[in-house]
């Protein structure tokens, strides 16, 4: 691929930009930059505009902000037309596991990444926790910020303590009494019928976790996990 577009701004963008905040302003300008180098980088991020197929405009996830911008590929030049903060509210996926099932965490990450990359969603599990934060704080912060919780289901799952102590509960909690959903995906054979978890009902066959396929039933389990996920936020 040739070397990047040149680009410009507009006088509303330039104005836009002194609008944001410091913060989000380094993540526009690498946004900025990326989109420069590329504009075909993000297809899942970027909608074209109009019809006449050169104006588009760019979601980036989170922070969530939008790039409207022109495209004039003869030339190999981008005009960027508008920069906006967007105000909207992520639904917080909060994602429970055990720490021996990491594998399995980040099989599903990717598959629920689409709807984070379309900005409906955030995913949160631990490893969002930065070194030297207050972790309890931040779990905490997160199980009450939740729209959905998914619990990746094995028996170190279900013998974890803090996971039955300090997630789960909350979690409960606001399912009864806020209309937070609950899915549960089997990972591997466990005790779960035994477990109140149970009266929820599973993401996948229980008979049949995960571990139990092979990689490409795995991946056809996981898109209807996906599927799942965007169709309970969407309720």
């Amino acid at each position: 691929m040739p070397d990047g577009y040149a680009y410009s701004n507009s006088p509303e963008a330039r104005k836009d930009r002194g609008d944001l905040s410091r913060e989000l302003l380094v993540k526009l300008l690498d946004a900025v930059e990326d989109l420069a180098r590329n504009p075909d980088a993000y297809p899942q991020r970027i909608r074209s505009l109009g019809t006449r197929g050169d104006l588009f405009l760019y979601v980036h996830p989170e922070p969530s902000f939008e790039i409207t911008y022109e495209i004039d590929r003869a030339n190999r030049k981008i005009n960027f037309v508008h920069f906006a903060a967007r105000i909207v509210e992520l639904k917080r996926v909060f994602v429970s596991y055990s720490h021996e099932d990491l594998k399995w965490l980040e099989r599903l990450r990717k598959f629920l990444i689409p709807l984070e990359n379309q900005g409906l969603i955030r995913i949160w599990d631990d490893s969002k926790i930065q070194v030297g934060s207050d972790w309890q704080a931040e779990i905490r912060k997160a199980l009450e910020s939740a729209k959905l919780a998914v619990f990746l289901v094995t028996q170190d799952f279900l013998n974890s303590q803090f996971i039955q102590a300090q997630e789960m509960p909350p979690l409960l909690e606001k399912a009864q009494q806020e209309g937070v959903k609950i899915i549960w995906v089997a990972v591997k054979s466990s005790t779960v019928k035994d477990s109140v978890i149970s009266k929820f009902q599973a993401a996948n066959d229980p008979e049949r976790p995960l571990e139990m396929l092979d990689e490409p039933q795995q991946n056809k389990v996981l898109t209807e996990i996906y599927e799942k996920v965007k169709a309970a936020l969407a309720a």
